[in-house]
């Protein structure tokens, strides 16, 4: 279980270039209200797994094997859209 909830922490390793490096996969907008929309979802990107981690182990822990499992996998999935989004 924690060989499959360790790789959710991939985002965060990747997170000072999505934060630092200019990186916008989303793209960017002249209007203020969806810039700030597109910042928060870029920040999401990284934070959305990191969090789905610590979830899976608090599942497993409590005893819904099933259920942390699952979040595990959603987060592995989410954690290849980060890195596809950063690669492309």
């Amino acid at each position: 279980m924690l060989a499959l909830a360790g790789v959710n922490l991939v985002p965060v390793l990747l997170a000072p270039f999505y934060m630092f490096g200019g990186l916008t996969p989303f793209g960017t907008s002249e209007v203020g209200f969806v810039r700030f929309l597109l910042y928060l979802l870029t920040n999401a990107v990284w934070l959305v797994p990191a969090l789905l981690f610590f979830v899976s182990l608090d599942y497993y822990r409590r005893g819904y094997e099933r259920v942390g499992i699952a979040v595990a996998v959603a987060g592995v999935l989410l954690t290849a859209v980060c890195v596809l989004l950063l690669i492309v």
